[in-house]
């Protein structure tokens, strides 16, 4: 039985969400999703609708002490060299995903059956990130405009509704609400999408309040009951940079994680998944240092798993059941001498 370090540190950038200054981040309100310095909570705060309606905590109380626990109940073999994506379905099969060489990407939809995986359909299409509707249809992020959608009473693979014209899709989420969030990128535009199920775009997220560019190349997306939606995103400069950005309601940046001065003290943080765990945190999976980072609804650090303490090694992909079981899809780490992936089914206690 392995249990996770309890850690809270700080992480840049984390501004006052209404001046957007460096001034020391004390308070957040609960009733707003902002963090706020002293000075926006004094003078500016209050002057909000509503405001003395409003809880707000000192910062200190919003990530209390944490301690995680996961223990494996099974694990699978799989015939994929790695499973860079998975995503959970309703009749208890996942779908799960990666390119076997340069050439050919597969997407399985496996069930597990004992400590075997059945292969229950598979396709040969190229793979950005996946998403499971309520309905059970499997929506693909791939090459084109459109969303791909695999039926899951069929079986076939069709254009679905979801489009972000002029844009390719490179990420796709499915709300608590059942909308659908798109990352959509070009080489001058990188924004998320809020789409409903009939593929209209209620709102696109592009710009700051200063109206710079929130993103700078979207990869994976998951949101939390507060409305706030965190991305996985690349900076491509000096040296590939990875971070996750957690937007409000609103599309103010709340928060920018960018790994832990301690985990990613040799090794760079290198998100690959991300997902929202049933007590509404949310787990990043940073396969070069085999940890989960696990954040609260705002971004913020409340600690840390070392998936190698119970022999995980690089977990690059994530999915919770209905019933909380988290699933993890692994790689091969640099010098590995193992030929296929594992995935392993986990129950998880403490976020």
């Amino acid at each position: 039985m392995a249990f996770s370090q309890s850690v809270i540190r700080s992480q840049a950038p984390a501004k006052c969400g209404i001046c957007e200054t460096d001034r020391p981040i004390k308070w957040k309100c609960i009733d707003c999703s902002k963090l706020l310095c002293n000075h926006c909570k004094e003078k500016v705060h209050p002057q909000f609708q509503n405001a003395k309606e409003h809880q707000v905590v000192n910062i200190k109380d919003v990530g209390q002490s944490t301690i995680v626990e996961l223990n494996i109940s099974k694990q699978y073999q799989t015939e994929l060299s790695a499973v860079g994506y998975m995503s959970y379905c309703h009749d208890d099969s996942l779908w799960i995903s990666y390119s076997r060489d340069k050439v050919l990407y597969v997407i399985q939809r496996v069930k597990p059956e004992g400590t075997k995986l059945n292969i229950l359909s598979s396709f040969n299409i190229k793979v950005y990130d996946m998403a499971v509707t309520q309905s059970s249809n499997l929506l693909i992020s791939t090459d084109g405009m459109k969303l791909k959608q695999i039926s899951g009473n069929t079986g076939t693979l069709t254009d679905s509704v979801y489009n972000v014209s002029p844009l390719f899709p490179t990420a796709v989420h499915i709300t608590s609400d059942n909308k659908v969030l798109v990352a959509g990128c070009n080489k001058d535009r990188k924004v998320i999408i809020l789409m409903n199920q009939n593929g209209d775009h209620e709102r696109v997220y592009e710009h700051d309040q200063h109206k710079q560019p929130i993103l700078t190349n979207p990869r994976r997306i998951t949101s939390t009951s507060n409305g706030n939606i965190h991305v996985v995103d690349r900076v491509p400069v000096s040296g590939d940079r990875w971070r996750v950005v957690v937007l409000g309601q609103d599309g103010d940046i709340i928060n920018i994680y960018t790994g832990d001065k301690e985990i990613n003290k040799d090794k760079q943080f290198y998100p690959t998944d991300i997902v929202t765990t049933p007590r509404d945190n949310v787990i990043v999976a940073d396969p070069v240092t085999s940890t989960l980072h696990i954040l609260n609804n705002i971004g913020l650090l409340m600690t840390y798993y070392k998936t190698s303490d119970i022999n995980i090694i690089f977990p690059m992909s994530l999915a919770f059941s209905p019933t909380g079981q988290l699933y993890i899809g692994c790689g091969r780490a640099a010098g590995s001498t193992t030929k296929n992936a594992k995935i392993y089914e986990l129950t998880i206690s403490g976020c």
